[in-house]
């Protein structure tokens, strides 16, 4: 099971259950993320925030320090930046890592991977200012720039 997660809202932009965790497999999730920002919000991914798993990151680089991978290579074409944890700091990484636990505990509740984002998505979130604004879905349109609000209300309002 893997996910693409907004750090700031901790929003599932897309997520996928994977016998294998492969770089094929991550940059799918990527590909549908980009996709899901581009098509809904007008917005773009600007950084991807890994740890060094091999399906993210070549162990093996030349003595430029490049390498030819997968993920890498999607990512810089993409014109996304990869931001690596700290090894052995899963903090960095933390609301993914919370993510997992949340996936253990209620994933045999829900039909579907996707029921389960949805609601993950919609519901209070205890680290947010409930009276503002408490789920991620909510949080994620709230911290987008203004103009993308302005894109989405065209939409809204197109006779």
């Amino acid at each position: 099971m893997w996910v693409v997660l907004d750090d700031a809202s901790r929003k599932i932009l897309s997520g996928g259950e994977f016998s294998n965790a492969t770089s094929e497999n991550s940059v799918l999730l990527l590909k549908e993320a980009l996709e899901h920002c581009r098509s809904n919000y007008n917005l773009s991914i600007r950084e991807c925030i890994s740890d060094h798993g091999t399906q993210f990151f070549a162990d093996k680089r030349d003595k430029q320090g490049n390498a030819d991978h997968v993920f890498e290579v999607f990512l810089k074409a993409q014109g996304v930046k990869q931001v690596l944890c700290g090894v052995n700091h899963s903090q960095t990484n933390g609301e993914v890592e919370r993510w997992f636990d949340f996936y253990e505990h209620y994933r045999a509740r829900y039909a579907s991977m996707a029921a389960l984002v949805d609601w993950y998505n919609d519901r209070m979130h205890g680290s947010f200012n409930m009276r503002v604004c408490g789920s991620s879905n909510r949080v994620f349109i709230r911290k987008m720039p203004p103009e993308c609000w302005m894109l989405m209300a065209e939409e809204l309002f197109r006779w």
